[in-house]
């Protein structure tokens, strides 16, 4: 029985041609697909502009945050290449220096935030 099992995984190898990569092109194929979908899915969204806050508002809705450690929600006034808003930074307030706020590991000026909110 053995005998048998060897000479048929022997013929087996013997007419076997691995077809290499191409055995692997549709799991690549699927995968990329999916990247590409998902990209474009992130760029089919179109932020709203949220009303505009003074200085002040933005620096009351700061504190909070800082000092109850409260994640915040930042719309910046910068528009992309479309001339559309851009997506939210999201995350905590790391501290300031003057007129700059960290938030998110990401130094931002007070006068760039158009819109600020505050995430319980």
């Amino acid at each position: 029985m053995s005998k048998d099992f060897d000479e048929r995984i022997e013929n087996f190898f013997k007419n076997y041609q691995d077809r290499g990569m191409k055995k692997w092109a549709g799991y690549y194929l699927s995968d990329h697909t999916a990247k590409i979908n998902q990209d474009n899915a992130k760029k089919a969204i179109v932020y709203q502009k949220r009303p505009t806050m003074t200085i002040e508002q933005i620096s009351e809705v700061l504190a909070k945050a800082y000092l109850d450690h409260y994640p915040v929600s930042v719309q910046l006034k910068l528009l992309n290449s479309q001339d559309e808003y851009q997506a939210d930074i999201y995350g905590f307030v790391e501290g300031y220096n003057g007129d700059q706020i960290i938030i998110a590991a990401q130094l931002l000026r007070l006068s760039e935030i158009n819109n600020i909110l505050l995430k319980k």
